[in-house]
């Protein structure tokens, strides 16, 4: 997730007329970027810049000038008190009853753009895997992912490029076994080696745990074709992170999960995918 905001915040400033940034003064959180014409853009262009790319400057109560930072912090969001996720506000106060963007959910990266009253301007992406803008408590987010992380796989010993301008949706319907949904890339995969993915339940539809607690199979679609191929063990509610390496190189458009479970169909779950490695 973290390259594919990263590259959308790049093409801001195309979008803008400030060119993009080069990688050595984004990595080096320069406070201020040349662009093509010469000319220094801010932090406060460039993170105006950035929220408003994400479609929703309009909904929020922008940050003060002095507010927005040199460099911007990749960090994660915390797990809530007994609930999955936490409230983003368009306004850098608390209880205010302005909320109007989507959950932030338990280990989902976020962007940092700007920080005030004890509050961050991030970029995050919701449930739906579209990107928003918003406020939420500083103290919410953690520098490391706060959940375990588990590998399906051998790592290719070759190195390998990554795609990281690949962004998933969900599908409309179901498939194979399950009535469940599953993730669509927005383009094919040509020789994949593997990816990254991120998984939890966020709505228990049942008192009984035990009923949608168990392994998940992954499985990646080849032309039109589902493949298995690994599995991952889910014994608690929270949120996971897993690399997928695949065994042989694969063309993919489409990744799902199967809970093995008594009950797989009753709750919801959220499931991203990023940094694809091909050949």
């Amino acid at each position: 997730m973290k390259r594919t905001i990263s590259i959308l915040l790049a093409a801001v400033c195309l979008l803008l007329a400030y060119g993009a940034p080069s990688a050595k003064a984004e990595s080096q959180g320069m406070t201020g970027m040349a662009s093509e014409s010469g000319q220094l853009v801010s932090p406060a262009e460039k993170g105006f810049a950035a929220i408003r790319a994400s479609g929703w400057a309009d909904a929020l109560v922008l940050p003060e000038e002095e507010s927005y930072l040199d460099e911007w912090k990749t960090l994660y969001a915390r797990k809530a008190f007994k609930a999955p996720c936490l409230r983003v506000d368009r306004i850098a106060e608390l209880h205010t009853g302005r909320q109007v963007m989507p959950y932030l959910y338990e280990g989902v990266e976020v962007t940092v753009v700007a920080e005030e009253n004890d509050m961050s301007c991030i970029l995050y992406r919701g449930n739906d895997n579209k990107l928003y803008a918003g406020w939420i408590q500083s103290i919410r987010l953690l520098e490391e992912f706060p959940g375990e992380q588990f590998v399906i796989g051998q790592k290719p010993e070759e190195p390998c490029a990554v795609r990281d301008d690949i962004t998933v949706s969900w599908s409309k319907r179901s498939w194979l076994t399950t009535q469940q949904n599953y993730s669509v890339l927005s383009e094919e995969i040509n020789n994949c080696r593997g990816f990254t993915m991120e998984y939890q339940i966020i709505d228990a539809r049942t008192p009984n745990w035990d009923n949608i607690l168990g392994p998940r199979k992954v499985y990646v679609r080849s032309g039109g074709e589902w493949a298995e191929v690994g599995s991952f063990a889910y014994s608690d509610f929270g949120a996971v992170k897993i690399q997928v390496y695949l065994e042989n190189p694969m063309d993919i458009d489409a990744i799902g999960t199967i809970a093995q479970c008594l009950q797989p169909d009753i709750f919801y779950f959220r499931q991203t995918a990023a940094d694809f490695l091909t050949d």
